[in-house]
């Protein structure tokens, strides 16, 4: 256990946002599909990779880190249809889990897949039905996870869902394009964080892997290979993970409501959905300019706005923080998604709003802040989500008082060098562990 001591402060200065962790995993997942020799540069330590890695060398790829930098050797990565049976435990990395499933059914292996936290709670459903009709066994008891599953993926057309996650889109992109024959994936309802499935096809054509969209369905051409090219085998080349916009969007929001700071390392470009923190920051009034992979930010006076939150779920609690110090009302739409995430984010966003003094309420899926000078500051429950721990350091800033988080360490799930680049910027934070 752990706790923060968070005291009053203004952010100011610089800092690199760390890797993407969206771009990382699926760096990783094809470096190992290659069943070759890759190299990836910059990806942070967290949780959520040790997850994937760990995944990764269960089933035969042999990864090591220095530094910042990763070598995958999948020379040795499991061939399909191994009789071995494999236990695949996902930490709580939903991207990790959702993504290795549909990869593990194409490969026909037989493999029990484990998770800690909320992981084991989180839905699975879109695979239980569809995994079935195409020749996978799935054993669970009653719950989720563990879960066990056993054949080969088959067919060539797969109908999913894909309202709860995105993830379900990535995870069969992948298979399929592991399978023999051509296949198309048909979705049933509108794809909600489709950024996510754009930064999939991206890293997978870095691959040699060819993914045709069209409005509602992909086509996946069989006997692909995944190709890890000459430069990406050359340890002082190989592949650069981007920064990720979703953890930036913290310190560009503690920038707009007290600090003048720049964020660097930030693809201004990027398929990252979240880097619309930067037109969220805007409409409410922010000072904010962007310039060669940078965003710079500084105090403001803020207004609050309405916001669409569907393809941007991750930046609702720092966001809502902001609308607790902007004057007026603020409506986030779309958040429904948001029960699914490591905590039910409806409820601990709000908690931990309210708990430091501001006005939070939520239906089924509107979150409505009222704004006001300051917070008053006081304890919060993090509800072990690391995105509640980064969203009450924030709110810190504009709070009279100490914000004190439990479980702080829970940071580490994305973010493991947050307090010190927070603390590097002027931030007042003190964690002790227990």
């Amino acid at each position: 256990m752990s706790t923060a001591i968070i005291k009053n402060s203004a952010l100011c200065g610089r800092v690199q946002a760390p890797s993407s962790k969206s771009v990382a995993h699926r760096m990783l997942i094809c470096a190992a599909l290659s069943r070759s020799k890759c190299y990836i540069k910059n990806i942070t330590d967290s949780d959520d990779m040790k997850a994937t890695i760990g995944c990764l060398e269960t089933l035969g790829a042999k990864i090591t880190r220095t530094g910042s930098s990763v070598c995958v050797d999948a020379r040795d990565f499991v061939e399909k249809e191994s009789t071995e049976h494999f236990t695949l435990n996902c930490k709580e990395s939903g991207t990790t889990l959702r993504v290795m499933i549909p990869i593990c059914a194409a490969l026909g292996l037989n493999v029990t897949f484990t998770g800690e936290g909320r992981l084991p709670k989180r839905p699975l459903d879109e695979y239980l039905s569809l995994f079935p009709q195409h020749s996978v066994k799935c054993t669970y008891n009653g719950d989720y996870l563990p879960l066990t599953i056993k054949g080969k993926l088959s067919g060539n057309t797969f109908k999913i869902s894909p309202k709860v996650s995105s993830q379900y889109v990535t995870g069969l992109l992948f298979a399929l394009s592991l399978l023999s024959s051509d296949s198309t994936l048909e979705l049933s309802s509108a794809l909600v964080g489709s950024q996510y499935v754009d930064i999939t096809t991206d890293v997978m054509s870095k691959f040699g892997i060819n993914i045709k969209k069209s409005d509602n369905s992909y086509f996946i051409k069989g006997s692909q290979e995944y190709i890890s090219k000459p430069e990406y085998c050359d340890e002082n080349a190989g592949l650069n993970v981007e920064g990720d916009w979703s953890q930036a969007a913290f310190f560009l929001c503690g920038g707009a409501i007290n600090g003048n700071l720049s964020v660097t390392n930030l693809d201004l470009d990027s398929y990252q959905g979240d880097k619309k923190i930067v037109d969220i920051l805007k409409a409410f009034g922010a000072d904010i300019v962007l310039k060669d992979n940078s965003v710079f930010v500084s105090k403001s006076e803020l207004k609050g706005t309405d916001i669409n939150a569907l393809d941007t779920p991750d930046l609702v609690p720092v966001v809502a923080v902001v609308a607790a110090c902007s004057s007026g009302v603020t409506n986030i739409y779309g958040v429904n998604r948001l029960k699914f995430k490591e905590s039910d984010r409806l409820e601990s966003t709000t908690k931990m709003i309210k708990s430091l003094g501001g006005s939070a309420s939520y239906t089924d899926d509107c979150m409505t802040i009222i704004g006001q000078d300051s917070l008053s500051g006081g304890n919060v429950d993090s509800f072990n989500d690391h995105r509640i721990v980064m969203a009450s350091s924030v709110a810190a800033l504009i709070s009279e008082n100490d914000v004190v988080i439990e479980n702080a360490n829970a940071v580490k799930k994305s973010y493991s060098d947050f307090f010190d680049d927070y603390n590097s910027l002027g931030g007042k934070a003190n964690v002790i562990l227990r």
